[in-house]
């Protein structure tokens, strides 16, 4: 969610800021209202904020969905990937995609491995029978 920054270096959310907006509207003096342009100024920059915030979980759901794509293409592929020490190299077949919360992540045996830790692919021999 996109944040305005406050006076007190805290942060003012949508909804606060929507709150605080409607909460000006019904305050103002009838006898000196607040200035149209000010007014629209606003309510187009809760817009733009709005809509950036809108774009910013459209970009987290296309990144999410292009991860596990690429994922998918290391099926039945043969990885060479780091331990979780980052020192010792093992290979293996991938065998599935196992989404978690960090995002996909490659099952080798049993085993999930992220896909941050591959340093090779190969295409596996299929033997003949």
């Amino acid at each position: 969610m996109s944040a305005t920054t406050s006076a007190v270096g805290g942060t003012l959310g949508k909804d606060q800021f929507l709150n605080l907006f409607v909460k000006q509207a019904q305050m103002q003096d009838p006898m000196n209202p607040m200035d149209t342009s000010s007014f629209l100024a606003q309510l187009a920059q809760f817009t733009s904020v709005e809509q950036l915030s809108n774009l910013d979980d459209n970009f987290a759901k296309l990144l999410s969905l292009q991860q596990t794509g690429q994922a998918a293409a290391f099926i039945g592929k043969t990885v060479a990937f780091t331990g979780n020490d980052s020192e010792t190299t093992y290979e293996g077949r991938v065998s599935g995609v196992y989404i978690g919360d960090d995002g996909p992540q490659l099952l080798i045996g049993n085993q999930p491995v992220d896909i941050d830790r591959v340093i090779s692919i190969y295409e596996s021999q299929q033997q003949d029978q």
